[in-house]
């Protein structure tokens, strides 16, 4: 008999088959999602937007999707965001979609978000909603536009194409050319320079704008030696006009900067040859004028900065933060020569004036900057950028001439070094806004790239809070290649290979450290147990055996040993490591005042007090030496000795063990914890190994919400409960709920992590045995 649930779009049949039913239309129409850019000043109809409108107009079945195609700097943006306010403002579609599409990410984020919206998907499972709204684009009587703007990579719209659909159209703008965009529906539209004639034209009414003439001849010959670029042509005649320059006297000085510029090369890809060095020399000019304006001596140091962040968004608050101000209040007086006009410079910048700094820099057409936006994202062309950096060290090494050079990277170093401060600054402790933390993950990735790493200058500590945060969000491979890479650049002049010696090279054990690490969260728990064994040997030598830095190797270790397959192995050392760390922690509470308590403890053979230091250890030990956040917080000696007696078949005494610490932790540690959601699920799932399934099923159910809301669905723990949870599901008599919660986590699993990551071998185990029992029955 064929069983049938419908719960939010998604009807359950037969085997666990699933069917999707398009929600009721949405009454509130017209709808906007997204942010069309607004139109730049003296906007120029050009020979692109009318092929635009032809196609539209002829449009039909044949051509959907418009593809915008050119160089950066050509005006495809603004052509696409004309054509869609035009549609818009005349009621030609009924939903009208902008989608920033620099990445795959940013692509089905949007699209998750406008399936909430547009088509009733349930937000938490993004994988569905992104399924309901292509449904509803296919199926949907409403005529909608999708523009996909500044697409990167044609890959990432590998399954994610809006339907061919009569009344839908799409409108992609990209610097591609590749052969992956052409397809049936698909026309492609190059943008090129503006012409002779839109140039001046362009020149011409930004002039008129601000009740300004000049010779046609002039203004003809700017627009030539501009190369008709439209980017360099808005930064130019901004510059003119603000400092009441003629077109001539403009050429003059561009003519004068062109030769000093004419090493500012873009980066691949970019700019086209011929017109980059004119956008360098723009930009010098600009910036002169941008530091100049109130708060003076402001704009270059704030544009240097941004210069080592990510260009495609840097959250305002990092260029405000208290790092960036004290910077900028160092780099401002330093730039007053004379000491007698140094003394009226404020000792102080404050968040307002770094934040007008940015409104100049916006201005003049130097970076895009929206007060008042969520987090205020400041964007900066990654051209601007290279040439900020350059002209940095340009300007150094012109000041010495000995070892000028070398003063210059180091100066672009220092900056990243100070970027890197702010975006510690501020990282939030438990917020959760996804859209801010990707942000400040792709800032901390810039920054840390301008950071070098050798055996001479060793390793940031951003590199080291970069591959952790990294691994916390569940990237532990991508944090394990991070400190590969870590651990090659020591490598480069280090001179020898065997093992460090005492009070040189440290930082090799917190490097191998890491490696050994999240390889193990990448699902190679093997091979870690062989990496973790040359530091552990390397940390007792150097650190010493009861170092904080140790005992975390050697919980590395034993985890790794169990989930190699030897869970008596692990159990055994775990408890050999939590007398260890117990008899550590009793030590060191002599030097900070408490051996009293420990003492009074030990005496009465009260365990609970000790055990409980132990049990905050991982997140509280703030000892000489501990350096928590150079290395992954372990949980504690208990959890592991808890689990993995559970492994080695005594699940009812690994429960009791996890459920005093749980109380324990509960008391020492935020709600938001991961150690604290380790032990909640560690306890849940042994509480159902010990023959109460049912009240583990609802810690599970509340584990989930907290860990997805924390977390976020995508981390290795949230996946892990999700498995728990239907594994436990199923083992209760339903069945079927458990076949479609496991076949949603294996598709989950397999984008995520990966078809051979043991957590996505285990889900396709359990999920075979479910069906098999669940075909069983039905036949």
């Amino acid at each position: 008999m064929a069983i049938s649930a419908q719960h939010g779009g998604l009807a359950v049949g037969s085997a666990g088959t699933v069917v999707f039913h398009a929600p009721p239309a949405r009454e509130d129409w017209p709808r906007q999602i997204g942010l069309v850019p607004g139109q730049a000043d003296c906007f120029q109809h050009r020979e692109a937007a009318a092929l635009l409108d032809q196609a539209a107009a002829d449009g039909g079945t044949a051509v959907v999707c418009q593809l915008f195609s050119g160089t950066g700097g050509v005006g495809k943006t603004q052509l696409a965001a004309h054509y869609a306010r035009t549609a818009w403002e005349a009621g030609e579609v009924d939903l009208l979609m902008w989608i920033n599409a620099t990445s795959r990410e940013a692509i089905t984020t949007a699209y998750a978000r406008a399936g909430a919206q547009v088509a009733g998907a349930d937000p938490s499972d993004p994988e569905q909603a992104i399924d309901q709204l292509l449904t509803w684009l296919q199926t949907s009587e409403r005529r909608w536009l999708i523009v996909l703007d500044d697409l990167a990579d044609p890959g990432a719209l590998h399954g994610l194409w809006p339907p061919s659909q009569r009344r839908g159209r799409v409108l992609v703008t990209t610097r591609r050319r590749d052969a992956a965009l052409s397809g049936p529906g698909r026309r492609r539209i190059d943008i090129g320079l503006f012409t002779a004639g839109e140039s001046v034209d362009y020149l011409t009414a930004k002039l008129a704008s601000a009740q300004r003439a000049d010779e046609p001849a002039q203004i003809a010959a700017l627009a030539e030696d501009l190369g008709h670029l439209p980017l360099a042509l808005a930064q130019a005649v901004t510059y003119l006009i603000d400092l009441g320059l003629s077109c001539a006297e403009y050429r003059t000085r561009l003519a004068d900067r062109t030769r000093e510029l004419a090493d500012v090369v873009p980066e691949r890809g970019q700019l086209p040859d011929g017109h980059h060095d004119i956008i360098a020399a723009t930009w010098s000019l600009s910036i002169e004028r941008a530091n100049a304006l109130r708060p003076r001596g402001l704009a270059l140091p704030v544009l240097e900065l941004a210069s080592v962040l990510d260009p495609n968004g840097i959250p305002t608050e990092v260029l405000t933060a208290p790092p960036v101000l004290n910077s900028l209040a160092i780099t401002r007086r330093a730039m007053v020569l004379k000491r007698r006009e140094r003394k009226r410079v404020p000792r102080v910048v404050t968040e307002q004036e770094a934040a007008d700094a940015l409104s100049r820099l916006h201005r003049l057409s130097l970076v895009d900057f929206v007060p008042g936006a969520h987090h205020e994202t400041v964007r900066v062309h990654h051209l601007v950028q290279r040439a900020t950096r350059e002209a940095l060290m340009r300007n150094v090494s012109a000041d010495d001439d000995a070892g000028g050079q070398e003063l210059g990277v180091l100066m672009v170093q220092i900056n990243a070094e100070t970027a890197a401060e702010a975006l510690e600054h501020v990282w939030p402790v438990e917020e959760r806004d996804d859209t801010l933390m990707a942000a400040l993950q792709a800032n901390a990735k810039a920054a840390a790239d301008h950071i070098p790493v050798t055996a001479a200058q060793g390793v940031d500590a951003s590199h080291f809070r970069l591959g952790l945060r990294l691994g916390a969000a569940g990237h532990a491979a991508e944090a394990r290649d991070h400190f590969e890479q870590l651990l090659a650049g020591l490598s480069i002049g280090a001179g020898r290979t065997g093992r460090p010696g005492r009070g040189e090279d440290i930082e090799h054990l917190f490097v191998r450290h890491g490696i050994a690490w999240w390889q193990m969260e990448a699902g190679d728990p093997a091979g870690a147990a062989t990496a973790f064994q040359q530091p552990l040997a390397d940390k007792v030598d150097v650190l010493g055996a009861d170092h904080p830095s140790t005992f975390a190797t050697r919980y590395g270790l034993a985890r790794a040993l169990g989930e190699s397959g030897d869970p008596a192995a692990a159990a055994s050392a775990f408890e050999a490591l939590l007398a260890d760390r117990l008899e550590a922690l009793t030590y060191r509470t002599r030097s900070f005042s408490l051996r009293r308590t420990v003492r009074s403890a030990r005496r009465a053979e009260d365990r609970q007090t000790a055990v409980r230091l132990e049990a905050s250890s991982g997140a509280t030990d703030r000892s000489p030496g501990a350096l928590p956040q150079w290395e992954p917080p372990a949980p504690s000696a208990r959890y592991g000795l808890a689990w993995w007696r559970g492994m080695a078949g005594d699940p009812a005494g690994a429960a009791c063990a996890l459920e005093e610490l749980l109380a324990e932790q509960a008391d020492l540690l935020p709600a938001f914890d991961p150690l604290l959601l380790a032990t909640r699920h560690a306890f849940a799932h042994w509480k159902a190994e010990a023959g109460d399934p049912r009240r583990a099923i609802l810690l599970l159910a509340e584990l989930l919400t907290d860990q997805t809301e924390i977390l976020g669905p995508e981390h290795p723990q949230t996946l892990a409960t999700r498995h728990t949870l239907a594994r436990w599901k199923g083992e209760v008599g339903d069945r079927v709920r458990a076949v479609v919660l496991l076949t949603e986590l294996l598709a989950d699993q397999t984008g995520i992590l990966g078809p051979e990551h043991p957590q996505t071998l285990a889900t396709r185990r359990t999920l075979a045995h479910w069906q098999s029992r669940t075909a069983g029955e039905n036949g």
